[in-house]
């Protein structure tokens, strides 16, 4: 009598597939049925004996019936065959995807197993320590981390044929599983903002040191200052401010002291750093180096639940180069020029009032320094001195920009140079020939600011313009802000809080659609002759103008005027508000 199936029958080891049973041999007439049949049993078998392999095994069905059927057999194979070779997956099963890196995994069997041959034998790949823990049944294996999986990783359970079940049989082949891990924290963007702009210093008590500052005339509306950056950066952000802070943001919660711990920035340099929700913020001790490429790197940081940081886990930004000066009006060490005006290109944005205080012309015959007007194009890139008279033939004159002037990332920026005028002649484009169309002297008025609304309106006269009315709650706008310069030593279109003349006269309660606003100022003249020099300047621009001071004053939009007048020791600041 044959013996019965064995208890754990649908386990696939060696020991349970025997194609020899009575109720196979039973029905074979011919050698080559023999072996077709043999073949259709180790199959059945094999998908029976376990669920693992099922799947493929049904797919090699139609390759395995078909070279059984045709292949030629010798009578010397037509006799009882060894064990036919049972095909293993050739993909790994899935336990699932994106599980949580603390969470187990579990694997089922067909038959109880022997937990000692499955620990010695399972391996987990890449390595990773684990705890093994059976259901009562020993069918279902479970395996947790004994610390956390690699998050954003892919693991590979492979259990070998030496594993066996409880009755001693052996597998008929490697089991294998995979699963993947949650995905890594990771530095999602980065942002760089303006760490701050330091005020600044008051001008040095040099006599017929002046500048004037114009600002162009717009249509009121909506007025947006970008201080800080805004847009997520690139991997590499070129051009950084030297005086910027970095923002990192993450994909997750991270663990604040743990990040804080790994943070390491080279070059190396001091800094604070600070949480801004779930961002990082990096605030520099001093300056960052122009032109230095600096790299973050937070390798080894944890999110809140304890997963690492994406392999790779860092960021570079390049800080810009500090301002050079590019090219002079006349050239450098130019002989022979007749020139009415000096200009200097500088390679990036200048801040205009350190510059300004930095700036001297002297005399090569005299020594001494030449008074003029300083004024700057829109970008602050390029500065134009005018003297106060033509420059004298034949001498030399050297231009000066000392280490007290700054751009706008607060990188100082020095230059000197010289040209030398033609001998015999006076220097054409006098300031006493620009003006567009004579100017008479203004109306006589019983106070400064009636006789600065005078200077204005015959101005706008000789140009064929309307006069301007002189408007008090425009003058309380331009008087505060003069007074705020005059007061806190900064010379700027802006004031401290970085509000613009727009916003300023919002506040001050002046409804308005166009507006426009003239700066000057003087060291070491009266009110009135500060006036006098500044309107001699607005009105040798050239004309029509643009961006310039007579623009404003002959702007046709106009229809009132605020002024301010502000003194502090011995200079004066002027600003004049025009409105609609």
């Amino acid at each position: 009598m044959l013996p019965a199936p064995p208890a754990v029958a649908r386990v696939p080891t060696r020991a349970a597939l025997n194609p020899h049973g009575a109720c196979i041999l039973s029905s074979i007439r011919t050698a080559r049925a023999a072996r077709a049949a043999a073949t259709f049993e180790s199959l059945g078998h094999s998908l029976s004996r376990h669920r693992t392999l099922t799947r493929v095994a049904l797919a090699a069905l139609s390759f395995t019936i078909l070279t059984s059927l045709t292949q030629p057999v010798s009578p010397a194979q037509a006799g009882p065959e060894a064990d036919p070779y049972v095909p293993e997956p050739l993909l790994p099963l899935t336990l699932g995807d994106a599980i949580d890196t603390s969470a187990a995994v579990t694997i089922p069997f067909d038959a109880p197993m022997n937990p000692s041959s499955v620990a010695d034998a399972l391996e987990v790949i890449p390595a990773q320590a684990v705890d093994l823990a059976w259901d009562r049944s020993r069918t279902v294996l479970t395996l947790s981390p004994a610390v956390r999986w690699r998050a954003g990783a892919r693991y590979l359970v492979v259990i070998p044929p030496s594993s066996a079940t409880d009755d001693g049989s052996q597998l008929a082949g490697a089991l294998r599983f995979t699963f993947t891990t949650e995905a890594a924290p990771a530095i999602a963007g980065v942002e760089v903002r303006l760490a701050g702009d330091v005020s600044p210093p008051e001008d040095p008590p040099l006599s017929g040191l002046s500048e004037v500052l114009e600002e162009p005339a717009t249509q009121a509306g909506p007025t947006a200052m970008a201080m800080n950056g805004g847009e997520p950066l690139a991997d590499t952000p070129t051009g950084v401010s030297s005086t910027s802070s970095i923002v990192l943001s993450f994909s997750g919660a991270m663990d604040a002291a743990d990040v804080e711990s790994h943070f390491r920035i080279a070059p190396d340099i001091s800094g604070e750093l600070s949480w801004r929700g779930q961002d990082l913020v990096f605030t520099p001790i001093g300056r960052l180096g122009s032109g230095m490429r600096y790299t973050i790197n937070l390798s080894g940081a944890h999110d809140q639940r304890g997963n690492s940081l994406r392999a790779g886990s860092s960021v570079s930004f390049v800080i810009a180069d500090r301002a050079r000066l590019s090219r002079t009006s006349p050239k450098r060490d130019a002989d022979g020029v007749e020139a009415a005006y000096v200009q200097m290109w500088f390679s990036r944005p200048m801040r205009i009032d350190e510059t300004n205080a930095a700036f001297s012309l002297t005399d090569g015959v005299t020594g001494l320094l030449v008074g003029g007007l300083l004024s700057w194009n829109e970008d602050s890139t390029r500065l134009t001195y005018v003297p106060d008279r033509p420059f004298a033939a034949g001498r030399k004159f050297t231009v000066t920009i000392s280490d007290a002037a700054r751009d706008t990332e607060g990188n100082p920026v020095s230059a000197r140079w010289a040209f030398t005028t033609a001998a015999g002649a006076v220097s054409r484009g006098s300031a006493s020939s620009r003006s567009g169309s004579a100017v008479p002297p203004p109306a006589p008025a019983t106070t400064l600011a009636g006789y600065a609304l005078n200077q204005v309106n015959a101005a706008r006269a000789a140009y064929g313009f309307g006069p301007l009315v002189l408007d008090a709650g425009v003058s309380a706008v331009a008087a505060a802000h003069a007074w705020d310069q005059a007061r806190n030593g900064y010379f700027s279109h802006y004031g401290r809080d970085g509000s613009t003349r727009e916003v300023r006269l919002a506040r001050g309660g002046i409804s308005f659609g166009w507006s426009g606003e003239n700066q000057c100022y003087y060291i070491g003249m009266s009110q009135q002759a500060t006036l006098d020099w500044c309107h001699a300047q607005f009105m040798s621009e050239p004309y029509p103008g643009v961006w310039n001071h007579i623009a404003n004053i002959l702007n046709p939009n106009a229809r009132r005027m605020g002024i301010g007048i502000a003194t502090v020791g011995d200079k004066t600041i002027i600003t004049w508000d025009f409105t609609d």
